[in-house]
């Protein structure tokens, strides 16, 4: 009889264990069940608990939730070094110790086909990659990127900074002087020496100066872990901390740093990874 109770009991806990996981405690909404390679998922969550630190976890990554109230919300992004195929998305709250999912499901991204571009730098150019540069860079980067708004700031779809034709997508491989550099973080438009740059959103300007390989640049914060780049320009209009809308002024196209021309780069952050820029012009993810 002991026995019997005891295989009962086991079976009851074994029950309510599935049930847990198959109703989640907080429901979660997805922006899209399914992108390709450099996109972009928004994630809403609801009916949160009053306290604990809250994450995701997605592709191999654990990203932050910024809260509001009982509710919080983020966005998660792919590369072209995400793993193509279904990927669980999961929800959990860290709390006295210990960790809880409060939700859970599915994303499925999909392979992106990714070209190389092979390109001449003069020696004062390539210089430029010197290690102790490349730290100066990283270091003040890092720290525009630490200023993070908790909520969203921008206002649907991003809009072209620069009135160009795309000269190099986002995610090429990116070969100088026949050495590899890594791969494309954004999208580069070819426009006129001077040409003016605008916000692509509304935002808050993290970071306005010259760093030795992005030359001239802005990054402007637009909330929730979402930030864009501006790099190469002749000159900056703004400061850092100021607050501009989209479409305002924020530079001009230039050369400066690692560039082989007058051009635009244009790069889109989200929460540490860097995604496809236009894939945010046609729809707000």
């Amino acid at each position: 009889m002991r026995e019997t109770t005891v295989a009962v009991s086991i079976a009851l806990a074994a029950m309510l264990l599935l049930a847990s996981r198959a109703s989640p405690v907080s429901p979660m909404r997805l922006s899209t069940t399914t992108v390709r390679q450099g996109g972009a998922v928004g994630v809403t969550v609801t009916n949160l608990p009053a306290t604990g630190d809250l994450r995701v976890r997605f592709a191999g990554r654990v990203w932050p939730l910024y809260r509001s109230g009982s509710a919080a919300a983020t966005y998660v992004g792919s590369d072209p070094f995400t793993r193509p195929g279904r990927h669980l998305i999961v929800v959990e709250v860290i709390s006295g110790g210990s960790v809880r999912g409060l939700a859970r499901g599915m994303v499925t991204v999909v392979k992106e086909t990714f070209a190389t571009r092979r390109l001449r730098l003069d020696p004062s150019k390539e210089a430029l990659f010197d290690p102790k540069l490349v730290a100066i860079e990283r270091r003040k980067v890092g720290a525009a990127f630490s200023m993070i708004s908790p909520r969203k700031l921008w206002d649907g779809p991003f809009a072209v900074p620069t009135a160009a034709r795309r000269s190099s997508p986002y995610g090429v491989q990116s070969i100088y002087n026949g050495t590899m550099h890594g791969w494309h973080r954004g999208t580069d438009f070819a426009a006129p020496l001077g040409s003016p740059v605008r916000a692509a959103n509304h935002g808050v300007v993290r970071l306005a100066e010259e760093i030795p390989l992005s030359g001239n640049a802005v990054l402007i914060d637009h909330g929730l872990g979402v930030f864009t780049t501006y790099m190469h320009m002749s000159s900056i209009t703004v400061r850092a901390g100021q607050r501009v809308r989209k479409g305002d002024l924020v530079g001009a196209v230039g050369s400066t740093g690692v560039a082989t021309g007058p051009h635009l780069h244009w790069g889109l952050r989200v929460n540490g990874l860097y995604v496809d820029p236009l894939l945010w012009v046609t729809r707000e993810p």
